[in-house]
C-alpha cells in the first residue's frame, strides 16, 4: 500500500463509494496531526459523488459516552476494576446502538459514517465485528486511526509507548479500502 496524499484518498473515498454492494469498511491511517490536517484541509471540503458535502467525521469516545446515562457511567467507573465484563458489556452495547442509530437514520440509497477518536474502541477492546456487519451494502463506514502499516499488519498507537500500541484485525480491512496519509 503506497502513502497518499489527502486529496488522492478523498478520490479513492469517492471511487467507493460508488459501489452500492459487499463490504464497504474503510480506514485512513497517519500521525494524529496528519489525520486532523486530512480533516480539516481535505475531507471537510470533499464532496461525495452527487456533488454533497461528505458528512463530518464522529467523535467516537465522544459519541459512545453520550449513549451511556451519567448514572450507569459513574457505576462503570466506580465497578470497572471489579467487574471488568460488564463494564465491556456495556460499552459494546452502547456502541451497537451508535452505528444501529446512525445508519438508521441515513438515506435508504447511500449513507457514510465517518468516525474518529477511537480509542476507547480498542482501550475496552469492543467487539470490532460490528463495523463490519454494519458496513455492507448503501452503507459504507470509514474510521480515521492513528496508526500506520508495519509488515502488512495496522499498528494503532504507534506514536505511543509500546505497552499502549495495538494490532488492528487484519481480516476488518481489505488492503484496497485502506489508506496511509504521507507525512
Amino acid at each position: 500500500m503506497p502513502l497518499l496524499a489527502g486529496p488522492q484518498i478523498i478520490s479513492e473515498i469517492r471511487r467507493q463509494l460508488r459501489n452500492q454492494s459487499g463490504r464497504h469498511l474503510y480506514a485512513v491511517l497517519g500521525t494524529y496531526q496528519s489525520l486532523e490536517n486530512f480533516e480539516k484541509n481535505d475531507l471537510s471540503p470533499a464532496l461525495n459523488v452527487d456533488g454533497q458535502a461528505l458528512p463530518k467525521p464522529v467523535n467516537f469516545n465522544k459519541a459512545l459516552l453520550d449513549h451511556i446515562q451519567d448514572d450507569a457511567l459513574r457505576r462503570m467507573v466506580r465497578d470497572e476494576s471489579r467487574r471488568p465484563q460488564a463494564v465491556e458489556s456495556q460499552l459494546n452495547q452502547a456502541f451497537e446502538q451508535i452505528l444501529r442509530e446512525y445508519f438508521a437514520s441515513q438515506s435508504v440509497t447511500q449513507s457514510l459514517l465517518i468516525l474518529k477518536q477511537c480509542e476507547l474502541m480498542f482501550a475496552y477492546q469492543l467487539d470490532l465485528s460490528r463495523l463490519r456487519t454494519y458496513a455492507t451494502n448503501q452503507s459504507h463506514l470509514l474510521l480515521l486511526l492513528p496508526g500506520k502499516l508495519v509488515s502488512s499488519q495496522i499498528l494503532l498507537f504507534h506514536e505511543a509507548d509500546q505497552r499502549f500500541q495495538h494490532q488492528f484485525p487484519g481480516q476488518l480491512v481489505t488492503e484496497n479500502n485502506l489508506w496511509e496519509l504521507k507525512a
